[in-house]
């Protein structure tokens, strides 16, 4: 009788063991594919950047310029084109990103067919005549169908039509904003590393007070994902706000650091890519074991913090997109500082714009990703900020705007308690 007690004793404890095990483990979302948690170096396949052409139907198509996305072009018959779409690598998140142009020797409206490897259409296309001014295409002019492709109807002439997943925000974009605000207000920029192919990893500081007083730091992260743009719209618009010569950002300023590298993954961004980096990386699976540089650098940056005791982690913030608005927080019952920071941020901002809808999905923090690092690292709040792919731009800017002001006064509040 008591060896069989001992023996469910033992057999009870391996048990409850393996579910403790089970459950600190992490091998991926429900979205993520298979082995996204393996951040070592893995081949990536860039596309040749040529102009193709179907001569003697006078229809030519590009992929010759910066964050351009197309892998081959050929005729399917007489009334239909195929534009084949890879991806870096794969296995790869469903995030198709798409960016060509074309042009034709004399007017003509063309069918053209967006064909994927590895992946489904997702992204309704933007259409450009000079990449800098955007519009969706007219929903009757795309017909997408159950087998993942998407058929668009296009009108061209000799004058270059862009077509996008989305707008282009590239790498050069970002570091011709990043100059401006630099150049603009009191913001320092500096190289904190470099990508696997040596782009520079950029941190913005913005800040008034001297180095030696005592002040509270906010850190940005963003465009870890090449296609999230409306995450990095409203990165930008965030980082203005913070940045305004405002009454509220000014006081902001006098009792806060905002340290910020909202262009994390700049080879993929420059390369057109569907989710990871130049080694064919998710970055947002890399911020536990740290393999990749771009990572590495900003962590290597931020954690002399904890060894300066005129500065501590108030609040981290990482801007992504996807198909809505949504806010992941670090959950309800893991202590963080400052406490629930995240709900009564979204609660107030909530009440702003009451017929904007928010979701809000709290995560565990065994997951190796941006916002968990900073709670591991500092104790800090921290949240995935997700933008919906198809938000309106100006709506964007609006809700981000009030955003930030919430975040500052909050974040105020916060320090005062604490002085």
């Amino acid at each position: 009788m008591h060896f069989s007690r001992f023996f469910w004793f033992l057999l009870f404890t391996f048990i409850i063991l393996q579910s403790c095990k089970s459950s600190e483990e992490f091998s991926g979302y429900s979205y993520d594919p298979e082995g996204v948690t393996n951040t070592v170096d893995k081949e990536i396949q860039s596309p040749y950047s040529r102009t193709i052409g179907i001569k003697g139907d006078g229809i030519w198509i590009s992929n010759e310029f910066e964050g351009a996305r197309m892998s081959d072009f050929y005729r399917v018959s007489d009334s239909l084109y195929r534009a084949v779409i890879e991806p870096e690598n794969h296995p790869v998140n469903n995030s198709p990103w798409y960016s060509f142009k074309m042009h034709s020797d004399s007017p003509a409206t063309v069918n053209l067919q967006l064909f994927y490897k590895h992946g489904k259409h997702r992204y309704r296309p933007k259409l450009s005549r000079d990449g800098k001014q955007w519009k969706r295409i007219d929903s009757s002019d795309i017909r997408a169908d159950t087998s993942g492709t998407a058929i668009l109807t296009l009108d061209l002439n000799e004058n270059p039509l862009w077509i996008s997943a989305q707008e282009l925000l590239t790498y050069q974009d970002m570091v011709a904003w990043m100059d401006s605000i630099g150049t603009a207000t009191r913001t320092r920029l500096d190289t904190v590393g470099y990508s696997h192919q040596q782009r520079p990893v950029i941190k913005m500081t913005i800040g008034s007070a001297s180095p030696d007083r005592n002040q509270g730091v906010l850190v940005i992260t963003g465009r870890q994902h090449p296609p999230e743009v409306t995450g990095g719209l409203a990165s930008r618009a965030f980082i203005e706000a913070l940045a305004a010569d405002t009454e509220l950002a000014k006081n902001f300023r006098k009792e806060f650091e905002i340290w910020a590298y909202p262009l994390v993954n700049p080879d993929g961004v420059a390369g057109g890519h569907w989710r990871h980096n130049g080694a064919g990386i998710d970055l947002n699976r890399d911020w536990e074991n740290f393999n990749q540089p771009e990572t590495r650098a900003i962590r290597d940056d931020l954690l002399p913090i904890d060894d300066r005791p005129e500065r501590r982690v108030y609040y981290g913030i990482d801007f992504h997109s996807t198909k809505s608005n949504i806010f992941y927080p670090i959950k309800q019952d893991i202590s963080t500082f400052p406490e629930d920071f995240t709900y009564r941020w979204i609660e107030t901002l909530q009440e702003h714009f009451p017929e904007t809808p928010f979701n809000v999905e709290p995560f565990d923090t065994n997951s190796p990703i941006a916002k968990n690092w900073i709670y591991h690292a500092f104790g800090a709040d921290a949240v995935t900020y997700e933008v919906d792919d198809r938000a309106d731009r100006q709506k964007l800017k609006e809700v981000t705007l009030q955003a930030a002001h919430v975040i500052m006064r909050h974040l105020l509040e916060e320090k005062r308690k604490r002085q």
